[in-house]
């Protein structure tokens, strides 16, 4: 059995969009975690959980901490925590734009959306970024890909 979300382990989609949410001052999460659960089926919309929303629900889990910054010569890679990440994939930016607005209002109470990245892949037949970066090549496959 697989414990992951399906889409992590399937390839990048044509678009996504990524929603950073952070929790409410007082609000508690406990609600809108409930209808989240029904509406983020793993596949065409991915739920994170931050490490702000999983100390906020008195609760740890082991492993889970904030992304650190990174700083080199020339180049600077922030670190951008949030409560709650969707990753809304698709092929249709309406489509994404409607679900993203979906997903305001059934978290309304308890977030508010902070952050939005849209994504697209340039080369659908290579699957690369505008810098000709491939994601994902150093993935394993199959069974170990499960097992990481």
């Amino acid at each position: 059995m697989t414990r992951c979300q399906p889409a992590i382990l399937q390839p990048i989609p044509p678009l996504a969009r990524y929603l950073g949410y952070t929790l409410l001052p007082g609000a508690d999460p406990r609600a809108a975690l409930r209808a989240l659960k029904s509406a983020a089926d793993g596949e065409h919309t991915l739920a994170g959980l931050g490490l702000s929303l999983v100390s906020a629900l008195g609760r740890s889990i082991d492993g889970l901490r904030a992304f650190p910054e990174f700083s080199g010569r020339g180049i600077d890679v922030p670190s951008t925590p949030a409560a709650l990440l969707l990753w809304l994939r698709g092929s249709d930016r309406g489509e994404l734009l409607h679900r993203h607005r979906g997903f305001d209002a059934l978290l309304a109470q308890s977030f508010r959306c902070t952050q939005v990245i849209d994504a697209f892949t340039y080369d659908g037949r290579a699957r690369r970024d505008l810098t000709g970066y491939e994601d994902g090549t150093e993935n394993p496959k199959g069974r170990k890909a499960v097992a990481a």
